[in-house]
């Protein structure tokens, strides 16, 4: 009897080791996903497109950098673009929320106001995110101009 209750006795520790280690594995699932903003952040290249009553214009070799605050939020910096004396300088937007997961997410749409060289620069700002590419859309006021910049910009994250 006592080596009957001692095959028994290993045959459960047995069983419950087996059971103990299958549950345990590296599942990549698992792992906490990445936060919206650290998931965007970076400098994408690309060419921009913008419009003014109709007129269509293309700023090549554009830069615009996104930048993590925390979690959830970005800042975009806008490269130059244009020619003087209607040259808008370098602009940088700050606060605009990201949400998303799995590679896709969502720059929430976001109300800017600034000034640069005595000019004041305003807008509204919204973007994409999926396979790597981001894309940008950006009406821009800037200094006395009686229509806004409607520009359009989409590039993959370098």
């Amino acid at each position: 009897m006592k080596k009957f209750t001692t095959i028994f006795a290993t045959m459960m520790l047995c069983i419950g080791l087996s059971t103990g280690f299958t549950s345990c594995s590296d599942n990549e699932e698992d792992q906490p996903a990445a936060p919206a903003a650290k998931s965007v952040e970076g400098a994408y290249h690309g060419d921009m497109t913008c419009s003014v009553m109709g007129s269509e214009s293309t700023f090549e070799d554009m830069t615009f950098t996104l930048a993590a605050k925390d979690d959830a939020t970005v800042s975009l910096t806008m490269s130059s673009f244009g020619e003087p004396p209607m040259q808008v300088p370098e602009i940088t937007i700050p606060d605009i929320k990201v949400s998303g997961e799995n590679g896709t997410y969502t720059l929430a749409t976001t109300n800017f106001d600034t000034e640069s060289n005595g000019k004041k620069i305003s807008g509204v700002v919204q973007g994409t995110f999926a396979d790597n590419t981001l894309d940008v859309k950006i009406n821009l006021q800037y200094g006395n101009m009686p229509m806004p910049l409607i520009c359009s910009f989409t590039a993959t994250k370098k």
